[in-house]
């Protein structure tokens, strides 16, 4: 999937980054499974991620550096990401069907993704590679800085180039998960998360999926062809386009 920065697209970019293990994944070699751990179990995790988005000129105007909180909750049958906004849940079950809702709490509307719309959407997901937050397809394409400490305590820096991007990956091999990842975008821009903490439980103090949006109204995305005078319909197709998942099209 391509990720072209144009002037007010990074947080979009970010967007698409977040979700791109979503899209068909490549399977990384033998021996760079064994270095990263890829081949073993994700274990239930809740993370809590400081995401800084670079400014970049713009004209005149040089864009403003913005800063995020997310939280990423992973287990057997729910990966969720939590940005504030809006939070991004896919969900997992006994026969390995997969669906997926996005939530605008702005607008207090949840939209429904159910397996046979994804399928529509040509949407192949990779439940491994998007429960360790970075496309294993990525990270076989960087090659390995340095190696520090060890058991539960190795952490793994990666770099390299990755289409017109430069990304630099602090692998936590324990935790399945990135400790550190920036993604620098040849021309400008560029994508920091650092993980502020994590746990098997996430504590009290900490969003949960799915409470805040409990109430709220339910659109299912099988219906926006009958909904695109709706507001938040035109969101989630925003969205999804940059996502690759339809056809950019305009509305009157």
């Amino acid at each position: 999937m391509s990720k072209v920065f144009s002037n007010g697209a990074i947080w979009a970019v970010v967007l698409a980054w977040a979700l791109a293990t979503a899209a068909q994944a490549h399977e990384l070699a033998p021996k760079a499974n064994a270095a990263l751990a890829l081949n073993s179990e994700s274990l239930p995790l809740a993370a809590r991620y400081a995401v800084t988005i670079g400014g970049r000129a713009s004209g005149h105007s040089i864009e403003k550096t913005k800063s995020h909180t997310w939280y990423f909750y992973r287990d057997a049958q729910r990966i969720a990401l939590l940005k504030g906004g809006v939070d991004e849940v896919w969900f997992r079950d006994a026969q390995q069907r997969i669906s997926f809702e996005r939530v605008f709490h702005d607008d207090e509307r949840v939209v429904d993704y159910s397996t046979g719309e994804l399928a529509t959407l040509n949407v192949k997901v990779d439940w491994a590679a998007l429960s360790r937050f970075v496309d294993p397809s990525e990270l076989a394409q960087l090659k390995l800085v340095s190696k520090q400490g060890q058991g539960q305590e190795t952490r793994l820096r990666l770099s390299g180039g990755v289409g017109r991007e430069r990304l630099t990956v602090d692998w936590l091999p324990a935790l399945q998960l990135p400790s550190r990842l920036t993604r620098q975008v040849q021309g400008g821009g560029s994508v920091q998360m650092v993980l502020v903490a994590s746990a098997q439980i996430s504590p009290p103090t900490w969003p949960q999926v799915g409470v805040k949006s409990a109430h709220y109204l339910h659109i299912d995305a099988a219906d926006f062809g009958d909904m695109d005078y709706d507001p938040v319909v035109r969101k989630a197709e925003a969205l999804d386009t940059r996502l690759g998942w339809r056809a950019s099209h305009k509305h009157d």
